[in-house]
């Protein structure tokens, strides 16, 4: 091979691996991308939920830790005002953000959640399984966690939520 055939593969191979670098987005921004579409539509359903539980849950700093299935984890600030989410955010975990509760979950649980028809049921059995791990920050917030996990089980059991 010439010189300016050995100069042309390179810089072929250059843009190609420009063009990888910048098309190919790793997994843990599908899934945020993902859960960030729903925000606006978990915020235009704030209504259905139970007024208890959003009076006792609806100001929180979550952080919420996504477990990949590729090994790596993905950390997120979610921010609610009124139940509303105002913020959804990656964060470095070095940062503190004065999180009220922690939120653990795998990748796959996280699809499955967003894949179903019925989202509180699926939440509610994720939950019971210990396929989310839900971890209040606090004395204060371990209270009103508990006082919530009570609210939600009567509203379940109810037919409220």
């Amino acid at each position: 091979m010439d010189k300016m055939g050995g100069i042309t593969m390179k810089k072929t191979l250059l843009t190609l691996l420009l063009l990888m670098t910048i098309f190919m987005q790793p997994a843990s921004a599908d899934v945020f991308n993902e859960i960030d579409m729903m925000v606006n539509e978990y915020n235009e359903n704030t209504d259905h939920v139970p007024s208890l539980l959003k009076n006792t849950l609806g100001n929180e700093v979550i952080y919420l830790l996504i477990e990949m299935d590729d090994g790596s984890k993905l950390h997120i600030k979610a921010v609610t005002e009124n139940a509303l989410i105002t913020t959804f955010e990656e964060f470095d975990p070095e940062n503190n953000i004065e999180a009220t509760v922690k939120v653990t979950v795998k990748e796959n649980t996280v699809y499955e959640l967003l894949a179903s028809e019925k989202p509180l049921e699926s939440f509610s059995d994720a939950l019971e399984s210990e396929n989310i791990i839900v971890e209040p920050i606090g004395l204060v917030g371990t209270i009103k966690f508990q006082v919530a996990n009570v609210l939600f089980k009567l509203s379940d059991f109810l037919g409220i939520a």
